[in-house]
């Protein structure tokens, strides 16, 4: 049996769903493609089988090897899983005998600098397994770069609050933008993209319209403790692993030594090991930024943490726990002083981080313990919703010291001057009118008409007092927050209102799945009834035959019933009739497609 023929007519027999399941485990090019030979040509391509070996451990490859080395119907000693497997990766005809084309890419590995195929069932020449190295220096400077890289990027997520870091045409970030982040999360510059790769694995933020800005679970994140913040960046590490290094990695989470886990990969999947170690040392590099390995000792490979282990392995919980005595307890009170600032003792509890950075400004690069407040800052949490009662509540809860008098000057100050430009939509709305800013601040609403960050909101002086727009006043309202202007929303009453932003989450993209078309592809191009669709399958069957100058058996329908074998060289195929020769008896016969009932090749 020609392996084109013995794979396309498995792939045709094979239902939509699981065929598409197991065509998403090979790679090779939809383009082209216009039947099911092209497709088991497509399949058969000697760098379609040999990308497909090299996903495969040892132990797999040894038992494809054997059952390609194994009479038919002898015992092969392949185990059920593994033969289920092979079955997955379209090795395999419809009769479990391997496909002649991955036989040989196989026996084809010493010219290739691979393993003998003979070979692959040798054990492996087990390392020494011993971790010597001291595991509570390892987990001790492991949680410092991992409670260091969850402040940078929690500083990352609130400065692309304030102002998204723009990308350049390749979406990467420029030198100025990159510098700019730097100083933001007090790394080098070298640090940036490997923590924005981290974020961006862990969901946090997102590439959109040429800015980097933070995602939609970027609030959950920073809410949680840096334990959490920690794991679910290490979840997006893990995630992004080529599942095979993922799964070994975690049946063998108990090897901490980083060279041995890298010695092992290699050994494992002989066929892309290479490939797998520099895919892995890249990881493990971002690794050592994450705190999941550290080095000691003048090690240069590096050493897994317990907890990187442990979360390598899937066991969050324990991973928690394991890092847990090593991060800094979180403190919930600090002092404020009479020039405005605030200080804490040490790295702030999340909640209290996160709503003193509402009311205030982090002061220094990465500096989270120590903040600042000001009009401006102030005015912003106003508009986000606070109160002067709210805000004075707040400080003095967390506050160590009694609230200087300067503070409390500041927050009431601020409160009686905020809301003096009031937005509110206009009854009846028309299309040129749907909203108003009005103020007794004439020059302030003279600036807001030269702003060119408002252009887009179609403003127009009314009055002196008084400025419409063509926008909805829940545009108009957050245009001015963004452009930090003191305002406040209204209703029809002249009462002032809480706005709340409700960011929707992103749509998930739609997925088209290229393998699921192209099996919908190629059942439709066999179209018409199910005669004409089967005697067009008979004669590509002939004609791969004839290619191949292949023996096929013709079973044919006789006007009784009964079906006759014909064992018979195919010649051509025309007319819709087969004209082929008997090799036994040399005559040549010729048949008519319509009585061909099935074809079967030796």
């Amino acid at each position: 049996m020609t392996d084109t023929l013995a794979l396309a007519t498995l792939l045709r027999s094979t239902d939509d769903e699981t065929l598409v399941a197991r065509l998403n485990n090979r790679e090779f090019t939809v383009a082209g493609i216009r039947d099911f030979f092209d497709l088991a040509d497509a399949l058969l391509d000697a760098d379609s089988i040999q990308g497909c070996l090299a996903l495969l451990d040892r132990p797999t490859l040894s038992a494809l090897w054997r059952l390609a080395n194994t009479a038919v119907n002898s015992d092969s000693n392949v185990e059920t899983g593994t033969l289920d497997l092979l079955r997955q990766m379209l090795f395999l005809d419809a009769s479990d005998t391997v496909l002649a084309s991955v036989a040989e890419q196989l026996n084809r590995w010493p010219s290739l600098g691979l393993p003998d195929p003979s070979e692959l069932g040798t054990p492996f020449p087990a390392p020494d397994f011993a971790h010597t190295t001291n595991t509570e220096s390892v987990d001790h400077i492991a949680a410092e770069r991992a409670f260091a890289a969850t402040t940078a990027i929690a500083e990352l997520l609130f400065d692309l609050r304030r102002q998204p870091a723009r990308l350049l045409a390749r979406g990467e970030l420029g030198v100025p933008e990159t510098r700019r982040l730097a100083e933001a999360m007090a790394v080098d510059d070298t640090a940036v993209a490997t923590l924005i790769n981290a974020a961006e694995r862990a969901g946090l933020v997102k590439r959109e319209n040429a800015r980097l800005i933070p995602a939609h679970e970027q609030e959950n994140w920073l809410s949680g403790t840096a334990s959490k913040r920690w794991l679910d960046l290490v979840a997006g590490w893990a995630h992004e692993l080529p599942a095979a290094i993922s799964e070994h990695l975690a049946r063998h989470s108990d090897v901490h030594s980083v060279s041995v886990l890298l010695d092992w990969v290699v050994w494992l999947y002989p066929g892309g090991g290479e490939k797998f170690r520099n895919q892995l040392g890249e990881r493990l590099a971002e690794a050592q930024q994450l705190g999941i390995t550290a080095n000691t000792g003048g090690s240069t490979a590096g050493t897994l943490s317990s907890a990187g282990a442990a979360m390598i392995g899937g066991d969050r919980a324990r991973a928690s726990e394991l890092l847990a005595p090593h991060l800094p307890e979180p403190v919930h009170a600090l002092y404020l002083q009479h020039d405005l600032t605030m200080v804490a003792p040490g790295p702030l509890d999340a909640a209290i981080d996160a709503r003193l950075r509402s009311l205030a400004d982090a002061e220094g690069p990465a500096l989270a313990s120590r903040f600042r407040l000001s009009a401006a800052s102030i005015d912003r949490a106003l508009t986000d919703g606070e109160t002067a009662e709210s805000l004075l509540e707040f400080l003095t809860g967390v506050s160590i010291t009694p609230i200087p008098q300067p503070v409390i000057y500041l927050v009431q100050e601020t409160a009686q001057r905020h809301g003096r430009m009031r937005v509110g939509a206009v009854r009846p709305a028309t299309p040129e009118v749907a909203s108003y800013i009005r103020s007794d601040d004439s020059a302030i609403l003279g600036a807001v008409l030269v702003d060119s960050r408002l252009v887009v909101l179609g403003l127009t002086a009314r009055s002196v007092t008084e400025i419409v727009s063509r926008r909805d006043p829940d545009q108009v309202y957050w245009a001015l927050v963004e452009a930090r202007y003191p305002v406040a929303a209204e209703n029809a009453s002249g009462t002032v209102i809480t706005m709340v932003r409700h960011d929707p989450p992103p749509a998930p993209a739609p997925t088209i799945n290229k393998v699921a078309k192209l099996v919908e592809k190629l059942r439709l191009a066999e179209g018409g009834s199910n005669a004409n669709t089967a005697q067009a399958w008979l004669a590509r069957q002939l004609e791969s035959a004839i290619r191949s100058r292949s023996t096929v058996t013709v079973s044919v329908r006789m006007p009784n019933g009964t079906i006759v074998d014909h064992s018979l060289e195919p010649a051509s195929v025309s007319g819709g009739r087969l004209r082929a020769k008997d090799p036994v008896s040399e005559i040549e016969r010729t048949l008519p497609l319509s009585s061909i009932a099935a074809i079967t090749t030796r």
